[in-house]
């Protein structure tokens, strides 16, 4: 009889459990929900996160609130998330490369990525395009090629500040075309864009969404973008594949993250959302017009995708960029 007792005691107490795991997770979001992005406003990030603000507020029947962190290679805005309570109600949005800004950025000093909620991906865009003046001298990649191995050591260009994965794509292109370049770092693709117009590089790299008016336009030209297939908003711009670059890039993307200790319920139910808020008509709309993809990708889906960067990019970026801890 006593046996009996303790079995049903069991059996109660796991019931309590699920149905307060449960109750946990219809009662939220019992507040607004602060989606961190740790970086400046009017950016790609920013623009996609604002985008996404209203379809998952809708879903989720509650506030969603984009907060701009911008600074220390996104440590400000990653740090505010992993101090936040697991209560879903502090988010981060941010692309695999802000969490894994360890590689090339003596700021973080752990695997901050680990000890995150993966929650989903928003969705997909090339991680970066070549440009270059549609004056300039070489009409795509194979030319500048050439022209670059003619004028050894005389090429420049121009990019984000020194680390990470756009200047890496500039390193690794050059190294695998053979060819001797200078690379120059700028404050922004703002910045970049003016110095290649006013001819002070020969080319550049930048985010698609930055490459796409100035080509729609006919004032630059795409040379090579890091993606495995052509972009449906510049379909004259050839991979990095298709011009000899033996350098894959991983697929970019914006994705939401948890605080560390998140429950499952909570996690599971953002993870949903997510997934139903990329169906939106007017989300999608906006991507798009921002080249971006609206394709999800789940946690499980992400975590290869860390596992990925983080042994085969990972110690590019160390080799490239190394930091001391």
């Amino acid at each position: 009889m006593r046996i009996d007792k303790a079995f049903w005691c069991v059996v109660v107490g796991l019931l309590s459990w699920g149905a307060a795991q449960t109750g946990f997770a219809q009662a939220y979001p019992s507040k607004p929900i602060r989606v961190i992005v740790p970086f400046a406003a009017a950016g790609a990030n920013d623009l996609i996160g604002r985008a996404l603000q209203r379809p998952l507020g809708k879903i989720l029947n509650g506030t969603v609130i984009i907060e701009n962190m911008a600074g220390a290679s996104t440590k400000i805005g990653v740090n505010e998330v992993m101090k936040a309570a697991p209560d879903g109600h502090t988010l981060l949005f941010a692309s695999l490369a802000s969490t894994m800004a360890y590689y090339y950025s003596g700021v973080f000093d752990t695997r901050v990525w680990e000890q995150l909620v993966i929650l989903g991906r928003s969705g997909q865009m090339a991680w970066g395009m070549l440009e270059t003046r549609a004056d300039a001298p070489y009409k795509n990649w194979q030319e500048l090629v050439a022209h670059a191995k003619k004028n050894p050591g005389k090429l420049s260009s121009a990019g984000p500040a020194t680390g990470g994965m756009m200047n890496l794509i500039v390193l690794e292109s050059a190294k695998s075309a053979g060819i001797d370049i200078t690379y120059v770092p700028y404050a922004g693709g703002g910045p970049s864009g003016t110095a290649l117009m006013g001819g002070h590089v020969d080319y550049r790299v930048a985010q698609p969404i930055e490459v796409a008016p100035n080509v729609r336009a006919g004032k630059t030209r795409g040379l090579a973008v890091a993606f495995p297939t052509r972009l449906p908003e510049m379909p004259d711009v050839p991979t990095f594949r298709e011009v000899g670059i033996q350098f894959d890039v991983p697929i970019f993307g914006f994705d939401l993250w948890g605080p560390p200790g998140l429950p499952p319920a909570i996690a599971n139910q953002l993870t949903r959302a997510l997934e139903q808020a990329l169906k939106d008509p007017e989300y999608i709309e906006t991507v798009k017009r921002l080249t971006y993809q609206p394709v999800f990708l789940g946690p499980d889906g992400l975590k290869q995708m860390a596992k990925a960067f983080e042994t085969e990019i990972g110690p590019k970026l160390e080799a490239a960029f190394p930091v001391k801890r």
